[in-house]
């Protein structure tokens, strides 16, 4: 019997050989599928568990950590008032810095803005209080007190057409307005507009009565304070309030109305 050559005696061990890697090679793969698939579900699992997680990101954090400084808001009407009292004091600094500081947390409180605006006008910043009444105007303008305030920052700084334009607007929807009436006619006295003056003084004299006697002082007046008929109104004035100075009070404690117009001469 003849002797088998090498190559055909190992050929089925060489055979079982590839089969054992061919094996390997499908049984890492399968593995690595299941890993592969196994880290993708893991991954969607926590997206999944952050998406419906009771807890944001996104939580607003306390503005003060317990225990530490606690930071007061500042009420619009305390603030108002405290303002109040700053400017009668002639703190017009203080009470600037007080709007101030309650404007950060109120930025669009009408109310603050318009005190701001009156304290820069007491203290002769006429440009920053024309800022802030010709903004109050231009976003609401039936604000009949923004235009009358816009009016006399730009009379104070010599715009006098500007003026009486803003304060016509108010006029027109309010003719019956002593207020407004007195800013019109002061204006066009500083602008030497004297028919005009005192077309408007006469009629806040018609709703005012002898009331316009303490206002008819106003600088704005001087150019037209000479004038015969603005020298007859205060004469009246004056002879309406000391009759009404001088009746004896009803029943004591009231004091009567003040006569009709005609009655004191």
């Amino acid at each position: 019997m003849k002797e088998q050559p090498l190559t055909r005696q190992l050929a089925p061990l060489i055979i079982f050989i590839l089969l054992v890697i061919v094996l390997t090679l499908v049984i890492r793969g399968s593995r690595s599928d299941t890993d592969s698939n196994s880290d993708l579900f893991e991954t969607r699992a926590s997206q999944l568990k952050m998406k419906l997680s009771p807890f944001s990101y996104n939580q607003p954090r306390p503005s003060a950590r317990p225990g530490g400084p606690r930071i007061t808001i500042p009420e619009v009407e305390q603030t108002l008032s405290l303002a109040a009292m700053d400017c009668e004091k002639g703190r017009y600094a203080v009470a600037e810095d007080r709007l101030r500081t309650a404007l950060v947390f109120h930025p669009e409180n009408r109310s603050l803005l318009s005190m701001l605006g009156t304290t820069f006008y007491l203290q002769q910043k006429y440009k920053e209080a024309e800022e802030i009444f010709r903004n109050l105007a231009y976003l609401d303008p039936s604000d009949s007190v923004a235009y009358n305030n816009l009016g006399a920052a730009l009379a104070r700084q010599k715009r006098y057409r500007e003026a009486i334009a803003s304060v016509e607007k108010v006029y027109k929807k309010e003719p019956d307005s002593p207020i407004t009436a007195l800013n019109l006619s002061g204006m066009h006295s500083m602008a030497g507009n004297t028919a005009e003056a005192l077309e408007y003084f006469k009629k806040a004299y018609q709703t005012l009565g002898e009331r316009i006697l303490p206002l008819s002082y106003n600088t704005n007046f001087d150019n037209i304070r000479k004038e015969k008929d603005f020298m007859k109104i205060v004469q009246e004035a004056r002879e309406k309030s000391s009759l009404y100075e001088k009746a004896p009070p009803q029943n004591g404690t009231e004091i009567p109305p003040a006569p009709e117009k005609g009655t004191g001469q």
